[in-house]
């Protein structure tokens, strides 16, 4: 098949539409897949995809056309492979021109800004990267200080989930707290200890930032081969963690953590207080819960970095521009 390139546009996960961009000489593989070959600039129409779906398929721009089937997994994955059997080639989005991927682009900074926006994963994002072009096209001529790439870094966190570790002794409610935040039960949660043996994670949002969340086993001295091999795992995410909290009671002492915590919370506070925690909650009762979720993005995405007037650096190739 002629030169082709593509990209899916979505998420990799389950939606009611997706996306496919093909980039080059599209024209064969529309015919191929579609069995038509009147492809008229910047008119979309509902046709067979390759035996797999029926969705919309057009030329979006010389050179540019997208395929918008259902979005289930299996659907996309018979799709992706039917252009690969055209001779098609998968590339990642920073190997297109982004121009390409984006026609409806005023300029390179904003085709940037959304292809950035398409794999953004927190809310606070969508607003701020809106913003960036105007932004970027007032800075030509000025460098990008140490202080910016700082900020910006910080600021990527939107684009890509943190990682945060809540460690502590078994049975001071870490499952009962992560639970309480997603939502929905992603731990065993009972008034045992050693009730969860391996860490379980999860994506959750904290007023705004979406974080990958790790709730880690209870950290004791154990005998049991498969308890002390999860302890190391926990021990080894910890390490990494962008942040890292200490979890305790009123009645167990603080864990002893691979690396000093960023925060240090006491559950249970409607049981009992214990003065030398940065903060106290109850994961039952919800006391306490809102504060802790402010001071954790807070230290993740500062205030001062949302309020910013300056660019955000979120693509290295704006460097160029």
């Amino acid at each position: 098949m002629s030169d082709c390139r593509f990209i899916q546009v979505t998420a990799n996960r389950p939606g009611a539409i997706a996306i496919i961009q093909l980039v080059g000489d599209v024209e064969p593989v529309l015919k191929a897949l579609t069995g038509r070959d009147d492809w008229p600039l910047g008119k979309m129409k509902l046709v067979d995809l390759a035996g797999v779906d029926r969705g919309l398929a057009g030329i979006v721009d010389k050179g540019v056309a997208q395929l918008m089937p259902h979005g289930g997994m299996r659907v996309m994955q018979r799709l992706i492979g039917a252009l690969l059997e055209l001779g098609c080639e998968s590339v990642r989005d920073t190997e297109i021109d982004p121009m390409k991927l984006y026609p409806e682009a005023e300029d390179v900074q904003e085709a940037l800004m959304l292809q950035t926006l398409a794999r953004a994963r927190s809310p606070l994002a969508i607003d701020l990267l809106l913003d960036q072009p105007g932004r970027w096209r007032k800075r030509k001529g000025t460098s990008i200080t140490e202080e910016d790439r700082a900020r910006s870094q910080r600021l990527n966190r939107l684009i890509d989930p943190p990682s945060v570790v809540l460690a502590g002794p078994p049975n001071v409610g870490k499952s009962t707290l992560s639970n309480a935040l997603l939502g929905r039960s992603m731990s065993i949660a009972l008034d045992m200890p050693g009730t969860t043996r391996d860490y379980t994670t999860g994506r959750i949002e904290l007023a705004g930032l979406v974080v990958n969340w790790y709730d880690t086993p209870g950290i004791r001295e154990s005998r049991d081969p498969i308890e002390k091999h999860s302890i190391e795992i926990a021990s080894r995410l910890m390490g990494e963690a962008d942040y890292l909290i200490a979890i305790t009671d009123h009645q167990h002492e603080w864990p002893s953590l691979s690396r000093d915590p960023d925060l240090r919370i006491a559950n249970k506070w409607d049981l009992g207080i214990r003065g030398d925690a940065d903060h106290s909650l109850s994961a039952i009762s919800g006391v306490g819960m809102a504060e802790f979720v402010m001071m954790v993005r807070d230290a993740l995405v500062t205030p001062e970095d949302l309020a910013h007037p300056g660019p955000w650096l979120f693509d290295d190739r704006l460097l160029d521009l």
